[in-house]
């Protein structure tokens, strides 16, 4: 019987291929280390890591047992992690993406050789990934291997863009691409060099083409200052740096339900105005730690910041309830009924928090009196909130304000210069600047000023605006009316702008077409 034999020879075949397939499952099961003790560890992340465990035991692969070292990294687990990545890479030698985990995790905790070695395997296997480009060329220039430093910034600047990682919920995300921070690398490793004029030729590529990335703003205008960043390795900006977003990193963080990694990198999102992925990571860290009192904190500061404020006032009260006259809850739950209007409440509020020495409580408590028109009282406030904290730019900015509306011009500017001294990136502080120098009918430096607030926020309507009013009165008027114009256009009922436009329509000829 031919066909019968055949067949038998087939299945023999078969069951020893299965046979072979559930071994070597079980082998790479084997390699998984038996998970650590998690009694102590809380509930919602044990849940996860032990979800995580039960499927790469269950099927262990490269996927699976990469994806258990993913969910120890998420939930501070280094140890466990950089295990399981080992073995995931040892399963998927070809595939880089463990090899690149167990590099962020490497470079997480400063071991700056084993680092180098991860992030060169991985640009050997794909140099397509900037990311990683980026990440070597960052650890040269801190080695002060500069050529390496040059050639990695290039790769990563040449590499093609990466799409962001956008979570459930998440619509886009407000990023800056890596490119700029490839330049601005690039324009670092010339200054480190002695090529002053380099850097400017690289930054000054960088912020045409990227206008509100401050921190290569920043650099340049040190440069052009003739004021050299000290020390070798120091970035040499006092614009707030955040890392570039990387998908592959922030895919492991919206994973995590450890509130500390959570905070740490919605804190960046807020760094970096990425506002839709800091909602999200708070909210995860809130839905897995509802009586932390540094996520509902973070909560009502998040909520502060997209003006929802009712809600921010819940979650203070919320936070009040667990720690009853807490200084801080105080602090802001002035903060945030003093936005609301409530200004009786925000001050007895406030009265009760300045009890404590605190240049916030006083500087708070400041704005609810300037809001009442009590200036004289405010002012007071304003000025012992500088006395605590010598750097406390808003209270710069809001005492210069009233100075300025009261004809205190020069004490006003003096003011303003000292704040923008302190955060020479801050748009808000140059719009006040501007208009305090419309005032002392310094037009020019106005003009100056202004147009470094547009740059640093292209969609503040009083930025152009005052910007048009300056120029107007140096009698630019068609740049001005372009002035008024966008201010309209980003704020159609900024009802001076409106003025100032329809002032001056009937002074400048329409252009043509």
């Amino acid at each position: 019987m031919p066909w019968r034999a055949a067949a038998t020879v087939v299945a023999a075949a078969l069951v020893a291929w299965v046979a072979g397939g559930v071994v070597t499952r079980r082998v790479q099961a084997a390699r998984i280390p038996p998970p650590p003790e998690l009694s102590a560890t809380a509930a919602p992340i044990r849940e996860a890591l032990l979800a995580a465990d039960s499927a790469a035991r269950s099927a262990p692969s490269a996927a699976s047992i990469g994806g258990l070292a993913r969910a120890y990294h998420a939930n501070l687990r280094a140890t466990e992690a950089l295990q399981l990545y080992a073995v995931a890479e040892r399963l998927a030698p070809a595939d880089w993406i463990w090899t690149y985990d167990r590099a962020l995790l490497l470079e997480e905790r400063g071991d700056q050789a084993a680092t180098r070695a991860a992030l060169e395997r991985v640009v050997a296997q794909a140099p397509q990934v900037g990311l990683a480009w980026y990440r070597l060329a960052e650890l040269a220039f801190k080695q002060r291997r500069l050529d390496d430093a040059s050639a990695a910034y290039q790769h990563a600047r040449d590499a093609p863009g990466q799409p962001p990682f956008t979570p459930p919920g998440v619509t886009s995300r407000q990023l800056v691409p890596l490119g700029a921070y490839a330049g601005l690398g690039l324009g670092r490793v010339a200054l480190e060099r002695g090529d002053a004029a380099g850097a400017v030729q690289q930054l000054t590529r960088v912020v045409e083409s990227y206008p509100a990335f401050g921190p290569a703003r920043s650099l340049l205008r040190t440069i052009e200052r003739g004021v050299t960043p000290a020390a070798s390795g120091q970035r040499g900006f006092a614009a707030p740096f955040v890392p570039p977003a990387d998908p592959v990193l922030d895919a492991i963080v919206a994973e995590s339900r450890h509130s500390d990694m959570l905070l740490k990198h919605a804190g960046l999102a807020t760094r970096a105005g990425d506002d839709a992925f800091r909602e999200y990571l708070v909210r995860r860290a809130l839905r897995y730690n509802p009586t932390d009192l540094n996520v509902l904190m973070e909560m009502a500061a998040m909520l502060q910041a997209t003006g929802r404020l009712t809600e921010a006032l819940e979650v203070l009260k919320q936070h009040e309830a667990l720690a009853p006259g807490e200084h801080h809850t105080l602090v802001e739950e002035g903060r945030t009924l003093t936005d609301l209007g409530r200004f009786a409440e925000a001050e007895a509020v406030l009265r009760r928090a300045v009890v404590v020495r605190d240049a916030a409580a006083e500087y708070n408590l400041g704005t609810v009196l300037d809001h009442e028109q009590r200036w004289d009282e405010a002012r007071q406030h304003y000025e012992r909130a500088l006395v605590i904290d010598p750097f406390h730019t808003r209270a710069m900015n809001n005492l210069g304000v009233g100075l300025d509306r009261r004809g205190e011009g020069r004490a006003a500017l003096a003011m303003f210069e000292r704040a923008l001294a302190i955060e020479p990136n801050t748009a808000e502080y140059y719009v006040n600047y501007g208009s305090a120098l419309i005032q002392q009918g310094r037009f020019d430096a106005a003009v100056t000023a202004l147009q470094e607030a547009v740059g640093l926020e292209p969609r503040s309507s009083n930025a152009h605006n005052n910007l048009g009013i300056a120029l107007a009165r140096l009698g630019q008027l068609p740049r001005a009316r372009d002035e008024f114009v966008a201010a309209v256009r980003l704020d159609p009922t900024h009802e001076n702008a409106r003025r100032n436009l329809e002032h001056l329509s009937g002074m400048v000829p329409p252009r043509p077409r």
